[in-house]
């Protein structure tokens, strides 16, 4: 049986797994499942319809699977709700929304959501992603796998931040960021995010990343055609194509790039 403390309220229409544990002051409301050894450390307030996996650790006063923030929204309508994946660390004041369209409001498995983290409705959040204190999220944002959100910074809705991409503390973006890169100034793409490539083992794919990089940014191409020309001249290499194929189906297009060197050798007015 659940381990289900008595100050604890658990809807009836929920199913815990047995080994489940629910701390003091917790709320389960709807129809929700979770999976074994997932721990609800204590106050903490789920909504249904959600599905949580295993091995999930849900820190104090998270909130997951309440309505959106959205004005046209129709709070009678249960909808698809809210899916969460295995083995992710919600830290405290964590909250995901539920989703208004036909597919749940999603995050994946491996995840770490840092407190204040906030993921809108409608999203799709991957694997082994970390949202760093503050991180935001709107509506309908794609997040692909091992990206790094730094705190306080901001997704804007319907865009799209590819695979092992990192934004930097207190930025805002405002389209899609290509997969592999960085965004270290607000709105803008500074470069590949090497230290990200080296640590996951992927040292081998930055010389044909770069050059991929190269011809997204510094060959003043639309974006289909430097999509086009990525996969015509690296095409072999997988993240290259994979960076080709998430150009290729941008619907915001893709953030534009600056300079390192713009910011490091700007002068200021005193000088």
């Amino acid at each position: 049986m659940p381990n289900i403390h008595p100050t604890a309220i658990v809807d009836p229409r929920a199913t815990l797994a047995d080994d489940v544990t629910v701390g003091p002051y917790c709320t389960i409301e709807g129809k929700v499942t979770i999976g074994p050894g997932t721990r609800l450390i204590n106050n903490v307030s789920i909504k249904g319809p959600l599905t949580m996996g295993a091995r999930n650790v849900v820190y104090p006063f998270a909130c997951l699977g309440f309505d959106p923030q959205d004005r046209k929204f129709n709070p009678e309508k249960e909808g698809t709700g809210t899916l969460i994946g295995d083995d992710n660390i919600l830290r405290e004041y964590v909250t995901i929304h539920r989703a208004t369209r036909d597919v749940p409001t999603t995050v994946g498995s491996g995840n770490y959501l840092m407190v204040n983290a906030h993921v809108a409705h409608d999203c799709l959040v991957g694997n082994k992603v970390t949202l760093v204190n503050g991180a935001l999220l709107g509506g309908h944002v794609t997040i692909f796998d091992s990206v790094i959100i730094s705190g306080n910074s901001a997704v804007h809705q319907f865009c799209r931040v590819g695979r092992m991409a990192i934004i930097s503390a207190a930025e805002a973006v405002n389209k899609d960021v290509p997969p592999f890169c960085m965004v270290y100034h607000t709105r803008l793409v500074g470069g590949l995010n090497r230290v990200g490539l080296r640590r996951a083992g992927l040292r081998d794919h930055i010389k044909p990343l770069e050059q991929a990089f190269d011809i997204l940014y510094k060959r003043n191409l639309p974006n289909q055609k430097a999509a086009a020309t990525i996969l015509e001249e690296l095409g072999s290499d997988p993240l290259c194509a994979e960076m080709a194929k998430f150009i290729q189906e941008s619907k915001t297009g893709m953030s534009q790039y600056v300079a390192k060197h713009v910011f490091i050798n700007r002068k200021t007015d005193d000088e």
